[in-house]
């Protein structure tokens, strides 16, 4: 009999050196086809010691006259072995990268052709045996063997993937599955380390998707081209084993750096197409032999269609969640008007899936490109963020990598954790373009740690698409609005231009029907000629830029007319006439026009003549309280050609409040009625004794209280209150 010992101490290293331990023992004495799977059940069982003991531990390999028996002891008898079942041991990876269970039972039960755990008062043993075909010799035949407690035998010795066929009919979440596969395949070759690595939909790169045993930043989603990555980046159909990878080329030094010295390889194919590659690593030079790549190659035969199929139903989950962001971004960009907003919006929405930062800068007229806004995902670098970026506008850059370089960001004068990030960190920067017209930029990046997919950046390019849009669109009502704004001051006196009228106390109101469209069709008008004081107040059929013409020809017509001395019925009657001339699109005019002098000495009362054309009369409320429509309506402006107009006169005295409104204010109406002119007269009655601006905030919050949001007309008020 042939027996070799030795102890180890509870350190990481030690299934690595109790593997070699064993290998080169079993070389020494010749043994041949049980050496791999002797190998691999000492990796397990002494990773269990060490991890569950903790204790040192003894290997004893013995050569028995028809089997190779293996000891591993413990010297903490009291601490059970973990028990689980031969063919469902859950073995996943723990958030360090290093595994929280063994597979040595389960291996054992697996592989061995008998085994069993031994207890005594000092230590305990695992022990197995693996049936050898040499022929035994005279020299070992009394050998007995180690007590039994207990014995499993198995007809049939399944392979060494066996445990994996659960987690494969489960059908696992796609990281799920690689993480179990590279924990077993590590397992089953006796690696220090495992990865696989997926080619991405277009297959022309590869991305490793999962690693275990080696560091998990720099793997963890790593691509690279498909010619320029691993050993077997364009592999024949079939393992590859490379010895020695400190004389491999460049491209595998991400191994090396990482401790490894030789790989086997094996591709995953499906349908006759390379899907994948799965490769084990080893810390020590030519660790892999032709078993070993048989025996992954298997595996990866194995796991193939799973992969691809978990990987096909990952792909859509994706393209799913993408088109449902896209929507929702597409809702919330068109959802404002506003230039600022839709930047800030889409720095958000970048921030929430894409990129752990975000910056948009916009171009003005001039191509002149600005800080518009910026976030991190820190809220705490914010400011440091817009300082930067506002300093150093990114180049455009479609491919994923750091915009600026570290040099170029210290010459900025700043050195503190967000230029370190930045400097490291895979960045994008997009244009934003409309209809040919470079609107701005938008930019993103994320953590060191991470990196762009594909599908990131196609993701990204659609988003700006529809910033691009959405902000054009912006840009177009900006321009609207100001053109209306302006348009509308054209149609209403300046409040600085308005005259003081000796003994009036005076108020005006106008607001359009539609707030995105200042334009309307109603105006008022107060202004001073020759010693009287006019004042008009209109509303053409209709809202927006169509009735605004009408409105200007009406207000400009009345102003050189009034000036000239007419009397109120002749302008009406004039004006009826050029409306008539210029409108080609049937717009009427309603308009009460008057015209104010005083009676004597200020404060006796003033003088009105007036001409209402087709509008609501004016309303007059006294001291009392009392309210009485004045006037009579006469035709309507811009129907009829031959039509008379004359001119009425009243009285007013201190204290009188005279109202003119457009029918907005009158056809006010809530769920079930409108207000009309009764309505109107209730309200308006309760102003007595107010200044003219208080009547108009009076009536404009009794209106809002009979008809909450209910201006579906442009509304335009005049009070002059007689002192």
């Amino acid at each position: 009999m042939k027996v070799a010992r030795r102890e180890f101490s509870p350190a990481p290293e030690t299934a690595g050196d109790a593997r070699l331990f064993v290998r080169e023992t079993l070389r020494e004495w010749g043994v041949g086809r049980p050496c791999d799977d002797v190998v691999l059940l000492v990796s397990e069982l002494a990773t269990n010691a060490v991890i569950h003991a903790q204790s040192v531990l003894e290997v004893t390999v013995r050569r028995l006259p028809d089997a190779i028996e293996v000891v591993v002891a413990d010297r903490v008898p009291e601490r059970a072995v973990p028990q689980a079942g031969p063919l469902s041991v859950d073995v996943g990876p723990a958030a360090d990268g290093r595994r929280t269970g063994g597979l040595g039972l389960a291996l054992a039960a697996a592989l061995a052709t008998s085994w069993g755990v031994s207890y005594s008062k000092d230590d305990k043993a695992v022990w197995v045996r693996l049936q050898d075909e040499e022929e035994p010799g005279e020299d070992n035949a009394l050998i007995p063997p180690m007590p039994v407690r207990p014995t499993r035998r198995r007809p049939e010795r399944p392979g060494p993937w066996a445990p994996l066929d659960a987690a494969l009919s489960a059908r696992l979440p796609l990281p799920d599955l690689l993480d179990r596969t590279v924990d077993y395949a590590r397992t089953a070759l006796g690696g220090d380390a495992a990865y696989i690595a997926l080619a991405t939909t277009d297959e022309t790169e590869w991305e490793v998707r999962t690693a275990v045993g080696l560091t998990s930043g720099p793997w963890r989603a790593f691509r690279s081209r498909t010619e320029e990555t691993f050993p077997s980046a364009a592999p024949a159909p079939g393992p590859v084993i490379n010895d020695d990878l400190m004389i491999a080329r460049a491209h595998r030094g991400r191994l090396a750096k990482a401790g490894m010295r030789s790989l086997v390889t094996a591709p995953l194919i499906v349908d006759g197409r390379i899907t994948g590659l799965i490769g084990v690593a080893s810390r020590r030079i030519r660790h892999f032999g032709e078993t070993a790549a048989r025996r992954l190659q298997d595996g990866a035969d194995r796991i193939a269609l799973p992969v691809e199929r978990a990987r096909l139903a990952e792909v859509e989950l994706a393209r799913r969640a993408s088109l449902s962001f896209l929507a929702e971004a597409s809702d919330l960009l068109t959802g404002t008007l506003d230039e600022h907003m839709t930047a800030a919006l889409a720095a958000q929405l970048v921030t929430s899936r894409l990129g752990s930062w975000c910056a948009v800068h916009v171009n003005n007229d001039l191509g002149v490109s600005r800080l518009a806004y910026a976030v991190h995902g820190n809220e705490n670098y914010n400011d440091v963020l817009r300082s930067l970026l506002s300093a150093l506008p990114p180049p455009e850059q479609h491919t994923p990598r750091p915009l600026w370089s570290r040099d170029m960001l210290l010459a900025s004068g700043r050195e503190d954790d967000l230029t370190h990030e930045l400097a490291a960190c895979p960045a994008i920067s997009i244009p934003l373009v409309a209809h040919g017209q470079t609107l701005g930029r938008l930019t993103m990046g994320k953590r060191p740690d991470e990196d762009f997919t594909r599908e990131d950046v196609d993701v990204a390019d659609d988003l700006a698409r529809r910033v691009s849009s959405a902000m054009e669109n912006a840009r177009l009502y900006a321009g609207q609005t100001s053109m209306s704004e302006a348009l509308q001051r054209s149609l209403l006196p300046a409040k600085e231009k308005v005259p003081t009228i000796p003994g009036v106390d005076h108020a005006v109101f106008y607001r359009s029907a539609d707030e995105r469209n200042v334009v309307g069709g109603d105006f008022y008008d107060l202004f001073a000629t020759d010693g009287r004081w006019c004042f008009a107040i209109g509303d053409v059929c209709g809202t927006g830029p169509a009735a605004a013409a009408v409105t200007g020809l009406a207000r400009h017509t009345l102003r050189a007319l009034a000036r000239e001395g007419f009397s109120p019925a002749h302008i009406m009657h004039r004006l009826n006439l050029a409306i008539l001339d210029e409108n080609t699109t049937t717009r009427f005019l309603t308009m009460l026009y008057g015209e104010m002098t005083p009676i004597g000495e200020p404060g006796e009362g003033f003088r009105i003549r007036l001409v209402s054309a087709g509008h609501p009369l004016p309303l007059l409320l006294n001291q009392k309280g009392e309210v009485t429509p004045v006037g009579t309506s006469q035709p309507l402006l811009g129907a009829f050609e031959d039509v008379d107009f004359y001119t009425e006169t009243i009285e007013v005295t201190s204290g009188d409040v005279l109202l003119a409104v457009t029918d907005g204010v009158t056809e006010r109406r809530n769920d079930t009625q409108m207000l009309g002119d009764e309505g109107l007269m209730r309200i308006y009655s309760g102003c007595s004794g107010l200044t003219a601006q208080a009547v108009i905030v009076r009536l404009d919050r009794d209106l809002e209280e009979f008809a909450p949001g209910g201006h579906t007309d442009d509304t335009a008020m005049l009070v002059l209150r007689f002192l």
